[in-house]
């Protein structure tokens, strides 16, 4: 008898185990982060040459390769649909001035932050591919010697270019597939692209992402006791 009773409990713990290793994200709250390389289609600037006497500039080239990580949290209120928010940050986009000396840095630096609506595609229980589309507020610094300045008739006379601070919306875009790690946990693959300014035209993240689902866990038809 206890033999049975012992069975009994086993294969309902298995079943749900298996249950709950194919079941797919409920709805609700998550959070997560992504992170990975990223690249702009910035073209030449004139950048301030290091000349006190005379403004003088030269061209300078963006480097192409930085690194961008994004902190984000949404809610998911269907199984084809969610809403989402993020806070992005790329490294310095760098100018290369050739080995010329300029009066003052020579980098360009985003931050954004950003909403969007996800929809969602599921294939089976494990994986979605997905798109987001929305608005971002960036936030961009851009150094004093890309902003080329001479004039010695100021107080004090200005002879380099300061830094800059600028707020602008711009559209934004992902697409991606997630897999489904099990009804709590979701890894994703995502390219993202943020249009940010004549400067530097787009940045776009190719991202790997972890996120958590704060949504109830089912073994079966039914919740789990967990």
């Amino acid at each position: 008898m206890r033999k049975g009773i012992y069975k009994q409990i086993l294969i309902s713990a298995v079943s749900c185990g298996l249950a709950l290793n194919t079941y797919a994200i409920g709805n609700g709250f998550y959070m997560g982060l992504m992170m990975g390389p990223a690249t702009n289609s910035g073209g030449d600037q004139m950048v301030q040459v290091d000349n006190p006497n005379a403004l003088q500039t030269t061209p300078a080239s963006p480097r192409s390769t930085q690194f961008g990580t994004r902190v984000f949290m949404g809610n998911q209120f269907s199984r084809f649909a969610a809403i989402e928010g993020g806070l992005t940050f790329f490294s310095q986009i760098k100018y290369d001035s050739k080995g010329v000396d300029t009066c003052s840095g020579n980098s360009l630096r985003v931050r954004d932050v950003d909403i969007v609506a996800k929809g969602i595609i599921p294939f089976g229980n494990y994986f979605d591919i997905y798109g987001k589309a929305g608005m971002a507020l960036s936030y961009i610094t851009t150094s004093g010697g890309l902003n080329p300045t001479f004039d010695l008739t100021a107080n004090p006379p200005q002879t380099c270019g300061v830094n800059t601070y600028k707020n602008k919306f711009s559209p934004t875009v992902s697409i991606g597939a997630s897999y489904n790690i099990n009804q709590s946990w979701v890894a994703d693959l995502s390219y993202n692209t943020v249009q940010i300014s004549t400067r530097v035209s787009t940045v776009s993240l190719i991202a790997l992402g972890i996120s958590y689902h704060f949504t109830d866990k089912y073994c079966g038809q039914f919740l789990c006791d967990d």
